[in-house]
């Protein structure tokens, strides 16, 4: 999607990437006299694709409007947690980018910018879990509307999300893709605890308008993008293995990982 109403004279565009889960997202911002208007957004479904995409789609935007990176003046990059090539495409891209004219950057919490889609039309809790793995989602829970957090992110087997959320209201608004990965957990779910509400696919990725509003509040600054992975790697949880198959001690392993770990 692309606006008609850029100013050609503008350079202070704000960029905003998203690759967290399957869909890449890149959003383009204009500001305005309160803000940030939506100035052009795309979107592709490439789960494991993304490189082939993201790069060659910011460049054919830009070229869209007879401009190139100069026109941007910081750049918004989604920071996790999900999947980890993701993560490390879009934070490497939105590195690449910034240090071509030295621009600040901003990094945006996933489930807090989720929450804010379906967040202020309702009341009550809400919990958004998204997919982390096979039997493991992330877990964060806020108040509505006003977004305050009311429990830490945490990543947790469906068994523990279950109890976790089962600590506060018994009436509440669940979201998000760790819902549409398990539907029969959580189809068992609402059944026992009825005051669930489930919220649908529309609100499993954020908005161009979400993911824009979320990059014109984000605090810049000239320092790296610190990724939010919450959980351990699978080649960390699978570090004894491989080392065994490359005739390495696993303990001895796990130390050098612990090591470099530290840095």
């Amino acid at each position: 999607m692309m606006s008609a109403d850029y100013s050609h004279n503008s350079d202070s565009l704000i960029l905003a990437m998203g690759g967290t889960e399957g869909r890449l997202q890149v959003v383009l911002g204009q500001p305005v006299q309160d803000g940030y208007a939506l100035l052009a957004s795309r979107e592709w479904d490439v789960p494991r694709q993304s490189i082939r995409f993201l790069t060659p789609g910011i460049k054919e935007t830009l070229d869209g409007f007879g401009i190139g990176p100069e026109a941007i003046e910081k750049v918004a990059c989604v920071r996790g947690p999900g999947s980890f090539t993701g993560l490390r495409l879009v934070l490497a891209a939105a590195e690449g980018i910034a240090a071509g004219k030295g621009l600040p950057l901003a990094g945006i919490d996933y489930l807090p910018l989720l929450a804010s889609g379906p967040g202020p039309l309702i009341h009550g809790t809400l919990h958004v879990l998204t997919y982390a793995r096979r039997g493991l989602v992330y877990l964060q829970s806020f108040s509505a509307p006003d977004l305050q957090e009311i429990c830490p992110l945490d990543s947790l087997s469906l068994e523990e999300a279950a109890k976790r959320m089962a600590q506060f209201d018994s009436t509440a608004h669940l979201m998000g893709s760790g819902i549409r990965k398990n539907p029969d957990f959580f189809a068992d779910l609402v059944a026992e605890q009825n005051g669930y509400t489930l919220l649908g696919p529309q609100w499993d990725n954020p908005s161009p308008d979400v993911l824009l509003a979320a990059a014109a509040k984000a605090e810049y600054s000239e320092a790296s993008i610190e990724p939010v992975y919450v959980r351990p790697t699978d080649a960390e949880d699978n570090l004894s293995q491989f080392a065994l198959k490359r005739g390495l001690d696993p303990e001895k392993a796990k130390k050098r990982l612990e090591e470099l770990q530290k840095g």
